[in-house]
């Protein structure tokens, strides 16, 4: 496959339907969750999917005996089809299934597709690419080049509140179409865009998955237990990031701790680039940098004995290079992709000559995870796996072949980053069997969130990446990869200190937290924009400290029932004429609780923000509540952001200023968004666990249930479950922003009333007056 063609796919015309003669298979897996398949043929494809689905299915899917697809509810009412007559086309090897289209319909997800919120009218095409390597700077720059790194062929399809997903079990080009206009002149838009979208896929046969919600979050969770919940990762991995092409070696590391922790910046992790090895060789050390393995050992150490997990790149090139170890058993092995000559590929990355492992073999994915086990015993904590799309330089992808030159390449491109990540994370396991794994990876396909966490790749310092960061990120979290961000203040060009405290801003409470950049240009650690610049951005680091409990909780979440972390705002709220909440993409929902509307026009401090319907909604900048179901006009100085709560929240967060990375997750501040106007009762769980090991799958947790009601009267009521007690008890410090002074506290030993005291804290704008109890433990 060339990339010339990654922007034109295959048309229904040059396809021939014959419905009647064609069969398909379809498998209920339980909970609306339906598998179609064409004829049998062997696929590919090494993504882990569900087998069964927990749940009663509300609708039933049927093939017509005109050979059409039908989705319809328990009562009969068909909500969901294909194409009568024109259901299954095929051209060659080529097939695919076209569904009627209606003119209200709405289109979401397709994974890492860089083309806004909503997808209507785009024609996509899912190939991993190496986004730097194969467009333009001007195009990555200013436009939306598509396809980019991660393909997880998921769409979404919105009929009013009503949610259904189509997922396309192949690893090859699958291609889609979205009711678009193949060709803008007048006369030539037949009827087939109004009346049609279609799925695809190059060779093969049709197996898709089709999941009915029937609404948003019910659908997503479907997804995450089908392609993989994300498996709860080190607390520390939610942290704060450093990191730079360029940073090769202890002395640099040492550097940034001391800054660090001279000007009270909190972080968890610092990562290196390539740099750290010799010659750019995987799975070495630079012997001038870091002098041999037991010092390596020994200053990995010490990193980590003062709060600093380091974590290094692990590109899959492998430099050809007599007498390297690595080189040479791969060879000897035969475990590198072939070309079409029967001999080893070469492709050309960093390390020049570059031969590539073949991850669709199980022997090599044994032999990468044995290489990554010795590379994590000598202190790594973790790894980012890099140019697994996967880039080759300047050659030609189709000669890299898999399966010993027995696939084409196409059978295995958009898995290569997944077999990585497969081994990566194996081998992760194997070092250290008790503590959480955490990889982040550059490319992806479907269920890489079993293995690894994204990040969206080789941005640019520019505001146009920075808006773009929030429907990309939006995009992947609704396709199965919730673990997800972009590179703070953007990883290509030189950035600005208004877009790198604009960057902060956004992303305090993405999941992926990391500052990363290229070499050879400004540097953009946060003490280099200026004093008031790293005032700000240490500010919204601590603020991330500051909510980190909450943001726990939300991974607990998505570990235990697939819930999304970051969410669009129709997620959560319905959407209507009046609320058109599946266009925004200029704010979004952190879990249930958190609404962030970031400043993304340069010079602009001034915005519209739209508050969904349903409750009111507290400032953190100035608060004041506010009604929902309106658009309000908020002004934000130089270093706030908006950033609302919903009303009846209770949000976790940790005590104190946060300027360290050290805390006890036993000991919060429990935050109860009521006031005295506040109706209804709410409630949150609250689990404290080690946050490195697995011993919370053994009962080492502590879980308790909060339930808070505002009494007639305006007394507060708080009540208090305790679900598990394997962690030890919790220190509970309850913060309210009602007018009354006294908190009705209920546990199992009774109930007793305590005193609310004035408090005052700041988050996003100036600091905030609330009544917070005295500490108590449950």
């Amino acid at each position: 496959m060339s990339l010339l063609y990654t922007t034109k796919i295959p048309h229904p015309a040059n396809f021939t339907f014959a419905d009647k003669n064609e069969s398909f298979s379809v498998t209920s897996l339980g909970g609306d969750v339906h598998r179609i398949r064409g004829r049998e043929w062997k696929n590919p494809s090494q993504a882990v999917l569900a087998e069964s689905i927990a749940g009663e299915p509300a609708h039933q899917v049927t093939i017509t005996p005109e050979g059409a697809m039908q989705v319809a509810n328990l009562a009969g009412e068909v909500v969901f089809s294909s194409v009568p007559g024109t259901t299954l086309g095929r051209s060659g090897p080529a097939w695919m299934l076209q569904f009627r289209h209606e003119r209200a319909m709405q289109f979401y997800g397709l994974g890492e597709h860089n083309c806004g919120l909503e997808k209507s009218g785009q024609r996509v095409k899912f190939w991993n690419t190496d986004l730097i390597g194969d467009y333009s700077f001007d195009e990555i720059r200013h436009a939306h080049p598509n396809p980019m790194y991660v393909s997880i062929p998921w769409l979404i399809v919105k009929r009013g509140n009503f949610y259904v997903g189509l997922l396309v079990h192949h690893s090859g080009a699958v291609f889609m179409d979205l009711a678009s206009n193949f060709i803008w002149a007048q006369g030539n838009n037949s009827d087939l865009a109004r009346r049609s979208f279609f799925v695809g896929a190059p060779n093969g046969e049709p197996d898709i998955y089709l999941v009915v919600g029937p609404d948003l979050p019910a659908l997503t969770r479907k997804l995450q237990l089908l392609v993989g919940r994300t498996p709860l990762p080190p607390r520390w991995a939610l942290g704060y990031h450093q990191s730079r092409w360029g940073y090769a070696g202890p002395r640099d590391l040492n550097w940034l701790d001391r800054e660090l922790r001279t000007r009270k910046i909190p972080c968890d992790g610092l990562w290196l680039d390539i740099d750290y090895m010799e010659r750019y060789k995987v799975f070495t050390f630079s012997k001038r940098e870091w002098g041999g393995a037991k010092k390596t050992r020994r200053a990995l150490e010490e990193l980590r004995a003062r709060g600093r997990r380091v974590l290094a790149i692990l590109d899959p090139g492998v430099k050809v290079e007599a007498g390297y170890e690595v080189y040479e058993d791969g060879l000897k092995r035969d475990l590198f992709c072939h070309n079409r000559v029967g001999r080893a590929y070469v492709g050309f990355v960093w390390p020049g000559r570059t031969h590539f492992p073949d991850f669709s073999l199980a022997e090599t994915r044994e032999w990468w995870a044995k290489r990554v086990t010795e590379f994590a015993h000598s202190g790594m904590a973790g790894a980012w796996l890099d140019m697994n799309d996967p880039a080759v330089g300047a050659t030609e992808l189709g000669d890299m072949l898999f399966d010993r030159g027995n696939l084409p390449h196409d059978a295995y491109h958009n898995e290569y980053a997944l077999c990585m990540a497969q081994a990566s994370h194996a081998g992760l396991l194997a070092a250290r069997p008790n503590e959480r794994p955490f990889l982040l990876s550059r490319s992806a396909s479907t269920s890489s969130s079993r293995y690894t966490a994204v990040w969206t790749g080789d941005n640019l310092s520019n505001w146009h990446h920075l808006r773009m960061t929030i429907p990309v990120s939006l995009g992947l979290a609704l396709s199965g990869i919730p673990f997800n961000g972009a590179d703070l203040c953007g990883f290509g060009e030189s950035t600005t200190a208004d877009l790198a405290v604009a960057w902060y801003k956004l992303g305090f409470l993405f999941p992926v937290f990391r500052n990363h950049n290229s070499s050879g240009v400004r540097a953009q650690e946060p003490w280099t924009f200026g004093k008031p610049a790293e005032r700000i951005i240490a500010r919204y680091v601590r603020l991330r400290y500051k909510f980190l409990p909450y943001l726990y909780q939300l991974f607990i979440a998505q570990e235990q029932c697939g819930e999304a972390i970051l969410r669009p705002l129709f997620y959560d709220f319905a959407d209507s004429r009046a609320q058109p909440l599946g266009k925004i993409q200029d704010q979004f929902m952190v879990g249930p609780a958190l609404m962030p509307a970031p400043l993304v026009v340069e010079g602009s401090q001034v915005r519209a923000v739209l508050l969904p319907k349903g409750g009111r909604w507290y400032s953190l900048t100035d608060g004041r509540w506010h009604a929902g179901g309106r658009t309000i006009r908020v002004k934000s100085a130089a270093d706030s952001t908006p950033l609302f709560v919903r009303e009846g929240s209770l949000v976790p967060l940790r005590p104190g200023d946060c300027s360290d990375n050290i805390s006890d997750p036993r000991v919060i501040e429990l935050h109860v968004f009521f006031d005295d106007a506040t109706r209804g009762e709410s409630v949150c769980d609250y689990s404290a666990d080690d946050g490195e090991t697995f011993a919370y799958q053994r009962g080492e947790r502590t879980t308790v249930r909060f339930f808070a009601r505002m009494e007639h009267g305006g007394a507060l009521t708080l009540r208090v479950e305790s679900k598990q007690e394997g962690f030890g008890p919790l220190r509970v410090r309850v913060v309210a922003y009602t007018k009354r002074g006294q908190l009705n506290l209920v546990t199992s030993i009774g109930a007793r009333l305590l005193p609310l005291r004035p408090f005052y804290w700041q988050a996003t704008g100036e600091k905030l007056r609330a009544r917070a109890s005295a500490v108590f433990s449950v």
